[in-house]
């Protein structure tokens, strides 16, 4: 066996993801400055903050903010971040036959750092290794990168840029993140359906108000990515 074989075997899927993880990083910390910004406008900005451990998705924080500075109840800004999360059970769906055996933490540590890139990334190893303690390693890995890296940017957004929240282009900002990120996945059936659904409904409901659009369009994206998961490949 030669040297860089023993380094390849050697390699923790661990370090992997987090590697793995790194350039998503970049392209997140707009997005997270934009929701810090967000932050520091609201009517309490600590308890928005702190929103930010419990809720762990920036669209949904986001519309939730939006809609309490819009003059929302609490309850309707709720509805409208579960309705925003929903899709994250499509993604335990499909993570679920790797984790079903994993001990309880394991379990939980899973769910709690579970988002988009994370599990884009793990699906993506799930066809280069058979390895099921491998790709929870990798899976990890990925989230806990991003987990801890997500709050430093919307706290540095927060300290410092609340200039970004007013400019005209703030609003450009989530979608084009989310097209960056979705863009690779277009290449396989199971992520190009999910994204053309939610992309043709958005260009329908385009008249409609930014709340109810990006709600129907996430809707509609979760379920054909859920008719994708279950379709014979």
């Amino acid at each position: 066996m030669s040297s860089i074989d023993n380094v390849v075997e050697r390699r923790s899927p661990l370090a992997d993801g987090a590697r793995a993880t790194l350039p998503a990083l970049v392209a997140y910390v707009p997005f997270g400055l934009l929701v810090g910004a967000h932050v520091a406008t609201s009517p309490d900005p600590l308890v928005a903050w702190l929103g930010t451990f419990t809720i762990y998705g920036g669209a949904a924080q986001l519309a939730l903010l939006d809609v309490l500075a819009a003059g929302g109840s609490l309850l309707a800004a709720a509805v409208t971040a579960l309705l925003l999360q929903a899709r994250l059970a499509v993604y335990a769906a499909a993570l679920a036959p790797d984790w079903r055996a994993a001990p309880l933490r394991g379990r939980l540590l899973a769910a709690v750092t579970l988002t988009d890139v994370p599990w884009a990334m793990s699906q993506g190893r799930a066809g280069q290794t058979g390895d099921v303690a491998s790709r929870r390693r990798f899976y990890l890995g990925a989230a806990l990168t991003l987990w801890a890296a997500w709050p430093v940017f919307v706290t540095a957004g927060m300290l410092g840029g609340t200039v970004l929240a007013r400019q005209p282009v703030a609003g450009l900002v989530a979608p084009l993140l989310f097209g960056a990120l979705v863009a690779p996945s277009l290449r396989e059936r199971r992520g190009a359906v999910p994204a053309l659904a939610a992309a043709a409904t958005a260009v329908v409901t385009a008249p409609w108000s930014s709340g109810s659009a990006v709600l129907l369009a996430s809707a509609v994206g979760a379920v054909a990515a859920a008719a994708v998961n279950r379709s014979p490949r």
